[in-house]
């Protein structure tokens, strides 16, 4: 067809002519799967002429078909659409100006750019970009169909928005939080006002982030920070907490796994996958013992060999820890986690805090079966660290040893102190 090569291959062409006027209107049409959109999806991009759509050197792309309007009513004079009938086109949707194919274009991943994409990719995304700010926009059902797309699709083709009963039935809706749905709603409702908001929040964030020292502002992780905070998922002290990690990524802090997907250029699934071997190897071994493996690697090989990781890499974590607690040698215990939440107990009985799992006192404390041992373990930590258990505990053993405070001594102690 002569089609410029920023354009999707399964592209069709409609003169449109005006029965009235005769003017005519140019647009290149797709149409999405009903697979994919229950209702279907029909859309059209305008353009001026057929040399804008067109190979810069070569034939010039053809027309598929001709459209008379007159009114309401559409009828093909010419030619004709594979998949999309007079109806579907009648009933589609404007998506603005060619040349906004363009620059999807130059955002698509292409493995073999010769081979060019479908408009599904391209349509994708496009809403990938715009749900940094509105994520219900990839919402699936059980089926992996656009189910938020199909509300507001047929919303559409009836002439309204969508009901709150409608998006109510949307996955991305029963999955997420009452102040999240809010702003599903508040953006359907102000889109205008929400665009405002979103705005001003990404300004602020770029300024918390500037203020933090981060000279190398990320525009993908700026943008799921905003959408993380203008859906009420971020408050004030998670956005700082994560721009102090991006600041400093030595503290202790764990990002988010969408931010962290950002930050790395990475998709969710690889950082939650990630995650979740991370999470393991800590479970069995203990806080902060996966920083010493590559992740990677150990993501490339259960993603090659699932068995394997299970039978053998598994294993021989659960060996490490019994080697490491050598208490649990022979037992059925053979993970962090099967151990810690009781000793956390403990360690929070008699110091008045939670543990710091990463301390040497918390790893003498668990290291033996020694309940009298553990409470001493645990009480020097509290003294050096002067915590209101410990003074708790000092006040009784004098008040103990002494009586209390303005007691009359009796006499002949230890100290031979007298009251007066």
């Amino acid at each position: 067809m002569g089609l410029a090569n920023f354009l999707p291959n399964d592209t069709q062409i409609v003169e449109e002519i005006d029965s009235a006027t005769g003017a005519k209107s140019y647009y290149l049409v797709y149409s999405l799967s009903k697979d994919l959109i229950p209702e279907g999806l029909t859309y059209r991009y305008k353009f001026n002429n057929l040399k804008e759509v067109s190979e810069a050197v070569g034939p010039t792309a053809e027309i598929n078909a001709t459209i008379t309007k007159d009114g309401d009513d559409f009828t093909f004079t010419s030619g004709s659409l594979q998949n999309i009938t007079i109806d579907d086109y009648a009933n589609s949707f404007y998506f603005g100006n060619h040349t906004q194919l363009r620059s999807v274009y130059t955002q698509l991943d292409l493995a073999d750019p010769e081979e060019g994409a479908q408009s599904y990719d391209y349509l994708i995304e496009s809403l990938n970009i715009e749900s940094q700010y509105k994520p219900y926009l990839m919402s699936k059902d059980a089926k992996g169909r656009y189910d938020y797309l199909a509300v507001v699709i047929e919303a559409a083709l009836e002439g309204r928005t969508a009901r709150e009963a409608e998006l109510a039935q949307t996955t991305w809706w029963k999955k997420h939080t009452a102040s999240e749905r809010q702003e599903m709603l508040f953006a359907h409702q102000d889109p205008a006002t929400f665009s405002k908001r979103g705005i001003r929040t990404r300004e602020d964030i770029i300024s918390k982030m500037m203020a933090a020292g981060i000279t190398e502002l990320d525009g993908g992780v700026i943008d799921a920070i905003t959408q993380k905070a203008q859906y009420g998922v971020f408050d004030d002290n998670d956005i700082q907490n994560t721009i102090n990690k991006l600041a400093n990524p030595l503290i202790r802090y764990t990002l988010d796994p969408e931010i962290k997907a950002a930050l790395e250029g990475k998709t969710l699934e690889t950082i939650e996958l990630t995650r979740q071997i991370e999470n393991t190897i800590n479970s069995i071994l203990g806080p902060g013992v996966a920083d010493n493996y590559n992740l990677e690697q150990l993501l490339a090989d259960y993603q090659d060999n699932p068995t394997a990781f299970t039978q053998e890499f598994l294993p021989n974590l659960e060996d490490q820890f019994q080697a490491k607690f050598t208490q649990y040698e022979g037992t059925n215990v053979k993970s962090y986690e099967s151990i810690a939440p009781l000793l956390r107990q403990e360690w929070q009985g008699i110091t008045g805090q939670r543990a710091d799992e990463t301390t040497a006192a918390w790893n003498q404390f668990i290291a033996t079966n020694d309940v009298a041992e553990r409470k001493d373990i645990a009480f020097a930590f509290a003294a050096e660290s002067g915590s209101q258990a410990y003074r708790d505990q000092f006040k009784q053993d004098m008040e103990s040893a002494f009586g209390k405070a303005g007691a009359r001594s009796t006499g002949g102690g230890r100290f031979g102190l007298w009251a007066y």
